[in-house]
């Protein structure tokens, strides 16, 4: 994992605040954080990120705030796959690095994904499967991540695209129209939880390869 500033990061600068409400804050998340990632239940993870977000003001700038809760949310994917999903010895599983989306002669280019599998290649990731993780899937977004997959698969017309969301703000048409191009969309929520029918396609996948 590369990810400069991982959830925990986060959870212990606000343990070790000055201010006492923003400490005790961090010691609370600290256990929620625990105790999510050792049961990996949905239920624990949501719980962790609705702490996040009820206490915002206390955490502090809104950039602060999403990057917490949205990484939060990577993580659980990342170590849901870790645990459930049987990769291959030949093939490693990433969170936050480069994938190689053009090579021509000694130029090359890298794009960022949420969570990879797939072999290392000096600097970039090959992938057989990516996610994107995003806490809030709106029509914006929604777009966004179809154009990188889009740029993926032209590079490499293989890969697995997946993306995985916990709320909902886009219409159901609009996510049935990039069917074509995106492998799988999964919600992850109280109401709705795909984790399982997710974990099954993400190892579908890889034993494409």
């Amino acid at each position: 994992m590369v990810k400069l500033k991982k959830p925990i990061d986060y959870v212990d600068d606000l343990r070790s605040s000055s201010n006492i409400e923003t400490s005790h804050l961090g010691e609370t998340l600290y256990d929620r954080y625990c105790e999510w990632t050792r049961s990996l239940r949905l239920k624990d993870m949501l719980e962790f990120v609705r702490k996040i977000q009820d206490n915002r003001e206390k955490i502090g700038i809104a950039q602060f705030f999403g990057k917490f809760r949205a990484y939060s949310f990577e993580e659980f994917v990342y170590r849901l796959i870790q645990s459930e999903v049987e990769v291959p010895r030949t093939l490693g599983l990433y969170w936050g690095e480069k994938c190689l989306v053009w090579k021509d002669s000694d130029k090359e280019y890298g794009m960022e994904i949420d969570i990879l599998i797939g072999k290392k290649l000096n600097r970039f990731i090959k992938p057989v499967v990516v996610v994107d993780a995003k806490v809030e899937l709106d029509a914006s977004r929604l777009k966004t991540a179809l154009a990188s997959f889009l740029i993926l698969k032209r590079h490499n017309p293989k890969v697995k695209c997946f993306l995985v969301y916990m709320i909902g703000e886009v219409h159901p048409l609009l996510v049935k129209l990039t069917e074509p191009w995106i492998d799988g969309i999964y919600q992850f929520n109280e109401e709705k939880d795909e984790t399982v029918i997710f974990v099954k396609s993400v190892q579908a996948a890889i034993k494409q390869f």
